[in-house]
């Protein structure tokens, strides 16, 4: 489920980004102040200083045996300027993955590298390929490749294509090793999403501005066959405040709409089960005797360990400010409140906040710490990331 989550995250932001660039853009010719032609030498700065960052996240969930999964991520990134129009970057970390119990802890290394480029006046380019290695022993490769094409001021369209792991429970994230049933000595799980979508977004006249996306894409694992879905997403914002230049430089409300669905269920655990059918612990010696089956039913899930019901469907209203100073204290908020409806459950709440605080300690460093919650699917998710950003 945090894999859809974050896409919708990144749709909305980019539609706020498009509403404030658009504010920028109209209205009247007038004087420059100085607090604009500083923010605009900051930016400047910004843009063409090369920068080392250390990386920490926290994430924390609900669920059972099966489904919990905690996970402690820590590393490094390089972002080397290579000129005025691209920029190389290079990522390493390692995550302690902490499921309820701890003799069945597992560790995983990435290491990832890519490049940002302008190709032309209106269109970026953004290219990565990484690798990870589990304790599991097993290995997965990640990928990205997107096109940005600036229409005009008011109008932003993308194009991505993106391989990466499915990090919802242990089972679709390092896989597990069975000792006995239908899958004794080999590994189950680690499971890939590979993802194509085409989306963007737009200002109306006035204050308004619309977005969305659609794609499609499938996720496999060991053992777990390939599993077709299609997402699809939009909505309408209205910008209440759009002033770059005061302490409260956006005030956004918005409406949205999110859809995808899975050819199968796999929401199930059969053959690896960390449960048994009754619900109580397997010993590790005995992983794979939980007797319960791997093949989806009709009211059956199918080995797989992610969050994949036939139809999701959430409609939420959110808000959103941001504001601060770009050499001091910033800061970023964003709420939603609405209602969900996937297969099997019906008429659910859907409620998420995320806030994000970025504290200029000198002129070249900073500390960025964001918070995230949310009960999309069937559990909360809370995650906390932090970071410190240093220029040179």
């Amino acid at each position: 489920m945090r894999t859809f989550f974050a896409v919708a995250v990144a749709v909305f932001a980019f539609s706020g980004h498009v509403a404030v660039q658009a504010q920028e853009a109209s209205g009247v010719q007038r004087p420059v102040t100085q607090q604009e032609i500083d923010r605009l030498k900051r930016q400047i700065d910004a843009d063409t200083r090369s920068s080392v960052e250390a990386i920490i996240d926290y994430h924390t969930e609900s669920g059972d045996l099966n489904n919990r999964l905690d996970f402690f991520r820590y590393g490094g990134r390089l972002n080397l300027k290579l000129g005025p129009s691209a920029a190389f970057q290079l990522t390493g970390t390692r995550t302690d993955y902490l499921p309820m119990s701890d003799l069945f802890k597992e560790q995983g290394t990435n290491v990832t590298a890519g490049i940002h480029t302008k190709l032309s006046e209106s269109t970026e380019a953004h290219v990565e390929a990484g690798a990870s290695r589990f304790s599991s022993d097993t290995s997965s490769i990640n990928a990205l490749a997107s096109v940005t094409y600036t229409a005009s001021d008011h109008t932003y369209l993308s194009v991505t294509a993106r391989r990466s792991n499915v990090e919802e429970s242990l089972l679709s994230t390092t896989g597990i090793r069975p000792v006995t049933g239908p899958f004794a000595g080999q590994l189950v799980g680690r499971v890939m999403e590979n993802r194509f979508v085409v989306g963007g977004s737009s200002r109306l006249s006035g204050n308004f501005d619309i977005f969305g996306e659609g794609g499609f894409g499938n996720r496999a694992g060991n053992n777990v066959p390939s599993n077709f879905f299609k997402t699809a997403g939009g909505g309408v914002g209205y910008s209440i405040v759009a002033s770059p230049d005061e302490p409260l430089s956006l005030l956004r409300v918005a409406y949205e709409f999110s859809y995808f669905g899975f050819d199968e269920n796999r929401f199930g655990f059969g053959g690896a089960s960390l449960l048994t059918r009754g619900g109580l612990p397997v010993a590790s010696t005995r992983i794979g005797s939980d007797a319960i089956s791997p093949t989806p039913g009709v009211t059956r899930a199918g080995v797989g360990g992610y969050f994949s019901p036939r139809n999701f469907v959430s409609n939420i209203g959110r808000v959103e400010a941001k504001g601060g100073s770009d050499d001091g204290l910033s800061y970023r908020v964003s709420g939603f409140l609405g209602a969900q409806n996937y297969t099997g459950a019906t008429g659910r709440l859907a409620s998420g906040l995320s806030a994000t605080v970025s504290v200029g300690i000198t002129e070249r460093i900073s500390l960025p710490v964001t918070y995230v919650i949310d009960t999309f699917g069937p559990y909360t998710q809370q995650t906390l990331y932090a970071g410190l950003a240093v220029r040179f």
